[in-house]
């Protein structure tokens, strides 16, 4: 099973090395559901499509929420430069037959720029950009190896005066290689809970601007990027330490590798650290019981990319 290990993590970093950006490497439709947004994701490098046992796995891998046993609400907001805004509020209720259902709502903003003439000066007034992302997410386990979930997304887009929208879904399946395997005791074992997730994000998204509102010569569809993501998880020291490796690649953009781990340095205290391609990322979370329920204050650091600044993700939930 160590090799197994080793070699899934092997062909991920030689894939980041092989795989060269591509020319057209910018922004697309639903750019900003690509940064992670859960403190606890985010401060792993955004490496969770192998675990996703918690709200975010809505946005990485959605039949992780299988993990998810009792009811959490959950909330989150990534402090960012220029202006910009990033939240998102999520709630999961465990349903019959271990599954569960999840409703979530991710909001992205740019704030107002000084609208101007094509020569460049003032106009006067403002112009803004606004996304919304409402979600209802469903997740099974079929069988003790096998979980599998999907999400279904209503897309909503303004700018200035202009609006969009549109639906996407995102399927999701985790394999717990642990039930494949019969060895020992769970405790006695070197390596525990290894867990492989598979994702394909986006499909049938796009935006369509019609002429008679966006002022175009023609009309014009903005597809969202379909996305491919495998990810690998496991603990070992006992499951103190949490490993995380996830490749992604969609169809308009380079190759991304992510990897992250988790230190439990007390029962209540997580350390994190990870890279999200190529940018170093740390956090930690705390676990505060409140009776019989737990609440979880997180936060995540992320460092500057691209001269945007470095940024800050604090998050908020109950588990009832």
């Amino acid at each position: 099973m160590k090799k197994i290990i080793l070699l899934f993590g092997c062909f991920l970093l030689l894939t980041a090395g092989m795989i060269q950006a591509e020319e057209e490497d910018g922004g697309y439709a639903g750019a900003f559901l690509r940064l992670p947004l859960q403190p606890r994701a985010a401060a792993m490098g955004g490496a969770y499509i192998g675990l996703s046992d918690d709200a975010a796995g809505q946005m990485f891998n959605p039949a992780g929420l299988t993990a998810v046993t009792s009811f959490d609400f959950s909330s989150a907001y990534r402090v960012m430069k220029l202006d910009r805004t990033l939240g998102y509020i999520s709630v999961i209720i465990p349903t019959r037959l271990q599954s569960s259902l999840g409703i979530s709502w991710i909001y992205a903003g740019s704030g107002d720029v000084a609208r101007r003439t094509n020569s460049g000066n003032l106009s006067g007034g403002a112009i803004s950009s606004d996304n919304h992302a409402f979600s209802v997410t469903f997740a099974k386990q079929f069988l003790p190896v096998l979980g599998a979930g999907a999400r279904l997304n209503y897309y909503l887009k303004s700018f200035d005066d202009i609006n969009a929208n549109s639906i996407g879904v995102n399927l999701g399946v985790m394999i717990s290689v642990d039930s494949l395997f019969e060895y020992g005791s769970m405790e006695e074992r070197p390596v525990n809970d290894i867990k492989v997730g598979v994702i394909l994000q986006n499909l049938a998204a796009k935006y369509s601007w019609e002429k008679e509102n966006a002022g175009l010569q023609t009309d014009t569809d903005d597809e969202f990027p379909v996305e491919f993501g495998l990810g690998l998880s496991f603990r070992t020291l006992y499951r103190t330490l949490l490993f995380n490796i996830d490749g992604r690649k969609n169809s308009k953009q380079a190759f991304v590798f992510r990897a992250g781990s988790e230190y439990r340095v007390h029962k209540n205290v997580d350390l994190r650290a990870g890279v999200d391609d190529g940018n170093l990322t740390a956090g930690l979370g705390f676990r505060i019981p409140i009776g019989k329920n737990l609440m979880f204050i997180d936060y995540a650091f992320s460092m500057d990319r691209a001269d945007e600044g470095d940024d800050h993700i604090f998050g908020l939930s109950f588990r009832l």
